[in-house]
């Protein structure tokens, strides 16, 4: 049997036949697949909008729990407040009112809170003395002290003891405020002694949530309703609004198969609002951020999954009818003239794959093959010049990395210099204010600079000016020595490779000591190397950190998203972005060495080449 009729044959055994069989079993398992299918990609999708909200709590309590633990809080407002409701100066005037000065702190409080975290709307203090604080950034009336202590909710936030506990709108209305808005009730703990101040009561406009299921329920033209449901039914949220405050069991006129009360993913076909809908249940699990137990429903219409059910199912059957004809006019037609063909094109793409670009195919007549040669040869010059544009372009990328990461500036610590400065300026501190602005200049002059090698003398010049404004900051906290040998002044080094090594001895091997902190900088020749040692007497290393450098790059996980208690400063990308542009600058063969153990300091040892200043 020729070739031909052999491949035709093969084509009728291997396609045809199985295309049939399967497009009929397809038929029939198609609708039940599709509804399974799509229940796992709505799993998916709440599980997303899960995280979202989960994040949108978080971020919440991170501000609530960074303005309890600060003296830059609510408290702030209170010592301008005399418990006779008077000024500080009219302490024994019970008739007068807050002055201009109470009411301009205030202010500035507002100002401050919102720059930090805008969706807050009140917050309220209930002291221990009876006494009641409030904040307000819209118009709200705070909660009567006797309808907190009444509710049975007080019980548990004194249970939790500083740990916050949330309300929900609808959830408990007089909780809530005339707005109705996501509520945060916790109790308030002196810093240092960790016993009670009273309770704080803090609202939030959760504006994120419109913009989560916004973005979720817009995508295509899905008919999708999203809710938030309370552990007592009530619906919290509901993108529609229309059902806000309500209880589901309105909604739902059978829920067997689906129980609201269940911790695991649920999805059923069952009548919502009275229409048919596929209904999927998501736990939100909030809990452990003082959340009650919030389930996440979204509705999809029936008619819009079966209706894009049956559009698939006949395109499916129309679009293989007219490809298995289509296939079966190739065979006949074509495969004879062009195995021949076909055998010499696979064989010149063996070659490319083996790497051999210089492979042609000759073009023989005038018919299609013809043109299939020429595009299989413009492809492979195509392809050789992609190959050097990609190398080009990898060249660029190593630069384009290299100047991103040296544009790296922390916004906390630009903004915690001006601070101190702005305190000397008020101090009248004008010498005081002259340096730290020199410095801090100097330090921005050595950063915005279009080269990527400077000398050691100016890396060291900037060096010095952020450990002085970091002195000032960090008042008897730490000391440092610098120990260069005056030949190594004239050396390039990669600008901005020791500021960030000494950062991260001050934030992270400073942490919490109580005794004086050391930094000494050296350096020294190691054959045509120099090579930078920046020892700490902090609180050291642990052993998985230090594996985690080796095997990512970076000091720890954490570094990348946590936040310094006393500085506020954002950690990461300290001692990881200096082996990163270590590496990419100068090679493999270079980088950072760490050395360290809890409670014994830490060395850590940058490496470069020692070359002159060109």
């Amino acid at each position: 049997m020729s070739l031909s009729k052999r491949i035709f044959a093969a084509f009728l055994a291997f396609i045809i036949v199985p295309l049939f069989v399967l497009g009929t079993v397809s038929y029939l398992v198609f609708q039940k697949v599709t509804q399974e299918k799509y229940a796992e990609q709505t799993e998916l999708t709440l599980k997303a909008i899960g995280r979202n909200i989960n994040n949108m709590i978080k971020e919440a309590n991170y501000f609530s729990d960074f303005w309890v633990t600060t003296e830059d809080s609510v408290e702030a407002a209170e010592q301008s407040i005399d418990p006779n409701g008077g000024s500080p100066d009219a302490a024994g005037d019970a008739s007068r009112v807050p002055d201009y000065i109470q009411l301009l702190e205030k202010e500035k409080l507002r100002q401050r809170m919102l720059l930090t975290y805008p969706g807050i709307k009140s917050v309220t203090h209930y002291r221990n003395d009876n006494q009641q604080v409030t904040v307000n950034f819209t118009k709200d009336t705070p909660l009567a002290r006797e309808d907190l202590e009444n509710n049975p909710i007080y019980q548990e936030v004194l249970k939790k003891n500083g740990a916050p506990v949330w309300v929900g709108p609808n959830e408990d209305v007089k909780l809530t405020g005339e707005n109705n808005l996501f509520t945060q009730i916790r109790v308030l703990l002196d810093i240092d002694t960790l016993k009670s101040k009273g309770i704080l009561v803090t609202r939030f406009q959760m504006t994120e949530l419109n913009r989560i299921f916004s973005f979720y329920s817009s995508q295509g033209k899905i008919d999708r309703r999203f809710l938030i449901v309370g552990g007592n039914g009530n619906i919290i949220f509901d993108n529609e609004t229309v059902a806000e405050g309500q209880n589901i069991s309105k909604y739902v006129d059978s829920i067997k198969g689906i129980d609201l009360t269940s911790g695991k993913p649920q999805s059923k076909t069952l009548s919502f609002d009275g229409r048919k809908s596929f209904v999927s249940v998501q736990d939100l699990q909030l809990q452990r951020l003082g959340v009650g137990d919030w389930k996440l429903v979204m509705v999809t219409s029936w008619q819009y999954l079966s209706g894009d059910m049956a559009i698939v199912l006949r395109w499916m059957v129309v679009v293989t009818s007219i490809s298995l004809i289509l296939a079966l006019v190739f065979n006949l037609m074509f495969v004879r003239r062009t195995v021949t063909f076909i055998i010499r094109v696979v064989k010149a793409m063996r070659q490319v794959e083996r790497g051999d670009l210089t492979t042609r195919v000759t073009i023989v007549g005038k018919d299609e093959t013809s043109t299939l040669a020429r595009g299989f040869n413009s492809l492979v010059t195509r392809v050789e010049e992609l190959l050097d544009d990609v190398k080009e372009e990898q060249s660029r990328k190593r630069k384009a990395e290299m100047m991103l990461l040296q544009a790296q500036i922390k916004p906390h610590f630009l903004f915690n210099a001006l601070e101190s400065i702005n305190i000397l300026a008020v101090q009248n501190e004008g010498r005081k204010v002259s340096k730290m602005v020199q410095r801090l200049a100097n330090i921005f002059r050595i950063s915005i600079q279009q080269k990527e090698e400077i000398t050691i003398e100016q890396e060291l010049e900037h060096l010095t000016s952020y450990l002085e404004i970091q002195k000032y900051r960090f008042e008897e906290l730490f000391d440092y020595t610098i120990d260069v040998p005056k030949g190594l002044l004239t050396r390039s080094i990669l600008k901005l490779t020791l500021q960030p090594l000494v950062e991260n001895s001050i934030q992270h091997g400073f942490e919490g000591i109580e005794y004086m902190g050391r930094i000494h900088i050296r350096a020294q020749e190691e054959g045509s190397n120099i090579a930078f040692y920046v020892e700490d007497n902090g609180i050291g290393i642990s052993e998985r950190q230090l594996e985690q450098f080796a095997t990512r790059g970076m000091t720890t996980l954490q570094e990348m998203a946590e936040e310094s208690p006393e500085t506020g400063e954002r950690r990461g990308l300290g001692v990881g972005n200096v082996a990163d542009r270590l590496r990419i600058h100068y090679g493999q063969g270079y980088g950072i060495i760490l050395c360290s153990a809890p409670g014994h300091g830490t060395v850590i040892k940058c490496l470069i080449p020692q070359t002159p200043r060109e």
